[in-house]
Formats: structure tokens, C-alpha cells, sequence
């Protein structure tokens, strides 16, 4: 049992010096998902007052941003009913679309 806890820590040391991400636990990647939709949301803001969204845009991203988030809320809900499967593909499904709409954004500011 001890050998293979100090092989799970050797092996998340390992990952972390060589620049690899650690494994992620649902709350942890839900809690990133929101913080994206937040920086979409205030993106959104931000590139209407820089004029580089036209405000028709910015309604069609800050829509698609909330049903985003619905599904993040969704996810969440899941997840405290036991239901694991269903909530990481509320998740998945929002994350998706909130880097589709993260990488419009990005287009659109250049």
C-alpha cells in the first residue's frame, strides 16, 4: 500500500518537472470551465468597446455563453445526484463550446 502511494506522488513529481499537466478532478476542471465562461463573458465586453464585435456579435456569443453555462450548471447538478457519466459530458460539451467561442473571440480581436 505505501509502495504504491509513493509510486502515485513519484509519478505526479515526474509529470509535473517535465512540464505535463496533473491529473484533474471533476470539480477541479468544472471550477476552470466556469472561470472560462467568465473570461468569455467579459472578453465579450471588452471587444464591443474596442469595436472589433458588433453588438449583433456579441448577443450571438453572450447566448451561446449561457447556454454554456447552463450545461456547466447541469454538470454540476449531475455530478452531486451520482450521475458521473452524464455530468462529464455536460462538461465536455460546454467546454468544447466555450473554446469555440474563445477561439471566435481571439480571431476577431486580431
Amino acid at each position: 500500500m505505501k509502495f504504491t502511494l509513493m509510486l502515485g506522488v513519484m509519478l505526479l513529481s515526474a509529470c509535473a518537472s517535465l512540464g505535463l499537466s496533473t491529473p484533474k478532478g471533476f470539480d477541479q476542471q468544472l471550477a476552470e470551465a466556469y472561470s472560462v465562461h467568465t473570461a468569455v463573458l467579459q472578453a465579450t465586453t471588452t471587444a464591443v468597446n474596442a469595436g472589433s464585435l458588433t453588438s449583433a456579435e456579441a448577443t450571438q456569443v453572450q447566448s451561446q455563453a449561457n447556454s454554456a453555462r447552463a450545461l456547466l450548471d447541469s454538470a454540476r447538478v449531475a455530478e452531486t445526484a451520482g450521475n458521473t457519466s452524464g455530468a462529464s459530458n455536460d462538461l465536455t460539451l460546454a467546454v468544447s463550446a466555450l473554446t469555440a467561442l474563445q477561439n471566435f473571440l481571439n480571431a476577431k480581436g486580431k
